[in-house]
C-alpha cells in the first residue's frame, strides 16, 4: 500500500490531471489520512466513486507527488444537470497552501463542462474549516441529515447554484 510522507512541502507548480488507476493506492492512503475511520472511504467505495462512468475524478500533484485529489459525480434532478462533490482530499501537512483552491476551482470548471446548474455536497456538522472553505465558495446550508457519518455525527447539506460558465 503507498504512502504519503510526513509534513511535506510542494514546488507551488500545482497540476491538476484526471485520476488515474495507478493512482488508487496512494489516493486511499491520503483518504485514510484526511478522515477518521468510519468516514474515510473502503479501498472498494472509493475505486467505485472514482472510475464510476458518472464520477469526474482529479488529483493535484506536482514534482513531489500527488497533493491532494477530488471527485464530483454528475446526475439529473429536476430535469437539470446537478454535481455532487464526493470528496476534496489534500494532504493535511499542505492544507491552507492553495491546493483545495485549485481542486475546486477545478470542479467548477468540469461543472461548465457538464452544463450542471447547481452543485451539492454533506459535510460533517463539526469539520469547521471545511464549512468555512465551502461558503467561501459561495456554498449554502440547505438541511441537516442526523447520523450520517458513522451513525452519529450529523451533516449540513450544502448547495451552489451554478452559471452556465461556472466562474469562481
Amino acid at each position: 500500500m503507498a504512502s504519503l510522507p510526513q509534513n511535506r512541502r510542494f514546488d507551488s507548480a500545482i497540476h491538476i490531471r484526471q485520476a488515474g488507476r495507478e493512482d488508487l493506492d496512494t489516493l486511499f492512503a491520503l483518504d485514510q489520512m484526511c478522515f477518521r475511520p468510519g468516514i474515510a472511504y473502503s479501498m472498494a467505495e472509493l475505486r467505485y466513486f472514482l472510475f464510476h462512468a458518472r464520477s469526474a475524478s482529479i488529483v493535484a500533484d506536482d514534482s513531489t507527488g500527488i497533493l491532494g485529489f477530488a471527485i464530483v459525480q454528475f446526475g439529473l434532478a429536476q430535469g437539470r444537470s446537478v454535481g455532487h462533490i464526493i470528496t476534496i482530499d489534500v494532504d493535511p501537512s499542505l492544507r491552507r497552501n492553495g491546493v483545495g483552491r485549485a481542486l475546486m476551482g477545478s470542479l467548477l470548471n468540469l461543472c461548465g463542462q457538464h452544463e450542471a446548474a447547481l452543485l451539492r455536497l454533506e459535510v460533517a456538522v463539526d469539520n469547521d474549516p471545511a464549512i468555512a472553505f465551502y461558503r467561501e465558495f459561495g456554498f449554502r446550508e440547505t438541511g441537516r441529515i442526523p447520523g450520517f457519518y458513522i451513525g452519529r455525527i450529523d451533516a449540513l447539506t450544502m448547495e451552489r447554484e451554478l452559471s452556465s460558465h461556472c466562474a469562481t
